[in-house]
């Protein structure tokens, strides 16, 4: 039997980062990456809410209740700042993500843009997930490889995720 080996070319558009941000904080994200934009804005609007208490209905002692309500308006603001960060960086670095070339074989993986080449083997991915338009390849940082569904003829991503499935381990819960 021949050796399997498929290329693909492809660019990258907001609404993959959006599905590959949906994925992540669903499937591959630890507790504090998929919590902390509740937590942050969830605790920052207890401790907002508590200053305003303290300032106007408590003790109407300023100094207290203004650090609450600062402190809170930070917890809110670094809650939404992690999460509009991510976009706006991948807005920023678009050009990064476009005329990509994606090479699977028996062996591994081969990413190209005008500027570089990466080969990994299979055994350097830790997992992948599999969305409506996505595949994800997880590496051991925690970082992804992303390829759209949409790069591939229907048989060829029929034969690619056959093999991913045999390389690489499913990540869920």
């Amino acid at each position: 039997m021949g050796k399997m080996m498929t290329k693909v070319r492809y660019s990258l558009t907001p609404a993959d980062y959006r599905d590959y941000q949906k994925a992540y904080l669903g499937t591959i994200a630890d507790f504090w990456g998929r919590n902390h934009f509740r937590i942050s804005v969830g605790f920052g609007s207890i401790v907002f809410i508590g200053g305003l208490n303290w300032v106007f209905n408590v003790n109407r002692e300023k100094y207290p209740g203004l650090v609450a309500i600062a402190a809170g308006l930070y917890l809110i603001f670094v809650g939404i700042w992690g999460r509009m960060s991510f976009r706006r960086w991948f807005r920023k670095n678009e050009h990064l993500f476009q005329n990509l070339e994606g090479e699977f074989s028996e062996e591994g993986v081969t990413v190209r843009t005008a500027k570089e080449e990466t080969r990994t083997k299979w055994e350097h991915y830790t997992g992948f997930v599999e969305t409506p338009t996505l595949l994800l390849l997880r590496t051991p940082e925690g970082s992804c490889v992303l390829i759209p569904k949409r790069a591939f003829a229907p048989a060829e991503l029929d034969s690619v995720l056959q093999l991913i499935r045999n390389k690489v381990a499913l990540i869920g819960r």
